[in-house]
């Protein structure tokens, strides 16, 4: 992830709020289903990186995240707390989160 890379939900009903600004260090999106075995890349039509997180995906990630905080990147770890709490009061099946 790029320095002023920055996270969002791609789905048009969730707004254009950042989710996550990239916080230095080595480490993105993809991250996520390669580390954790969660989610799985889907294809963006502009390139970017995306992941699709299912509901109890996310609740995974974030005990996986808290489990392994000392063990990945602290940006990472940021990351997917961040997108644990954008989740936890929605009613979403399924998130698409882009990077950009």
């Amino acid at each position: 992830m790029s320095a002023a890379a920055m996270v969002h939900c791609r789905q048009p009903d969730c707004g254009a709020r950042v989710i996550h600004e990239h916080a230095g260090g080595d480490y993105g999106l993809e991250d996520i289903p390669e580390l954790f075995q969660l989610g799985r890349l889907v294809p963006d039509p502009e390139g970017r990186e995306c992941i699709a997180l299912s509901a109890g995906e996310i609740r995974e990630l974030k005990v996986l995240a808290d489990a392994y905080s000392f063990d990945f990147e602290p940006g990472l770890i940021e990351l997917c707390l961040e997108l644990h709490r954008f989740a936890q009061d929605r009613h979403e099946r399924e998130f698409v989160f882009v990077q950009s």
